[in-house]
């Protein structure tokens, strides 16, 4: 293992799954954080395209001040070029989890496909995971995401430039992208780049139906639902909060970029959940958390 830059005290390692090296970060450090002994550890999984920096590099160290925290970026899995299926992500995660967390059961953080692949893994792998939270994630993938996504692909085979201002139209909430201009938004628009395993991905997003196995999961769960989402409305969530029998919702007042948008909020909600799980009731809706 080597130090990471993703947070102070933080290591990064490997484990093999499926012929190929999936990376992973954990917080741990020689000396405990305050309240960590009486808090589960959380698991990060990142959405399509992104890695544990893109997607938490904000979020990860907030939240390690307060617990044990694990992220890990998803491998393409061998041979390289072929398909990617959930499972092969989902396997990723439990071999992650397997390996860092031997014996432990632990707070799974899904966001996007993170959330879909995370929810798969509570469903079929409940010793695991006590608690689970889903943030901007869904069950089924409808017609207007299906609409999306077949435009991404059009322009992603024309090579257009006109590929990443799409992405960011949809992934940013209209309010924050109102509040800023095109030179303030060309940090975003770069980050948007494509590459071959973010078109895999993008294919896993098009074919999603785990609607059959989200009842089973067991797990005490809070579903985020973000306010202005275009690329998983929140519909989703509330179809995921009331499929899961104990679930509670909550909303942030972002686009499904809530990791860019809002970051310390998110924050704010996961912390608080993993601190007392249980604090509000299955079926509850948890006033939305103000910064």
């Amino acid at each position: 293992m080597s130090r990471a830059e993703l947070a102070a005290g933080a290591v990064e390692g490997a484990v093999t799954v499926d012929g190929v090296e999936v990376r992973y970060f954990d917080s741990i450090s020689e000396h405990p954080v305050a309240g960590e002994r009486d808090r589960d550890p959380i698991v990060l999984v990142h959405g399509t395209g992104g890695s544990t920096r893109a997607h938490y590099g904000y979020i990860f160290p907030l939240l390690a001040g307060r617990q044990r925290v694990v992220a890990l970026d998803f491998a393409q899995p061998a041979p390289a070029g072929g398909t990617l299926t959930l499972e092969q992500l989902e396997a990723q995660v439990v071999a992650v989890i397997e390996k860092v967390l031997p014996g432990r059961a632990v707070t799974l953080v899904g966001y996007s496909l993170g959330a879909v692949v995370a929810a798969v893994v509570a469903a079929r792998h409940s010793e695991i995971v006590r608690n689970l939270v889903l943030v901007a994630g869904w069950m089924k993938t409808d017609t207007q995401q299906e609409l999306r996504n077949k435009v991404w692909r059009q322009l992603r085979e024309e090579g257009s430039s006109a590929l990443s201002e799409y992405m960011a139209f949809c992934a940013f909430g209209g309010p924050f992208l109102a509040a800023r201009s095109f030179e303030e938004l060309a940090p975003a628009f770069a980050a948007f780049g494509p590459n071959g395993f973010g078109d895999l991905q993008m294919e896993v997003n098009r074919t999603v139906d785990i609607s059959g196995l989200v009842p089973d999961i067991k797990s005490t769960t809070l579903v985020i639902g973000c306010l202005h989402d275009q690329m998983v409305p929140k519909r989703h969530s509330k179809a995921l909060f009331g499929s899961i029998p104990d679930a509670r919702y909550t909303e942030i007042e972002s686009g499904h970029a809530v990791v860019a948008e809002r970051p310390a909020q998110l924050v704010q909600v996961i912390d608080q959940f993993n601190e007392e799980p249980a604090r509000h009731a299955a079926g509850a809706i948890v006033p939305m958390a103000r910064p």
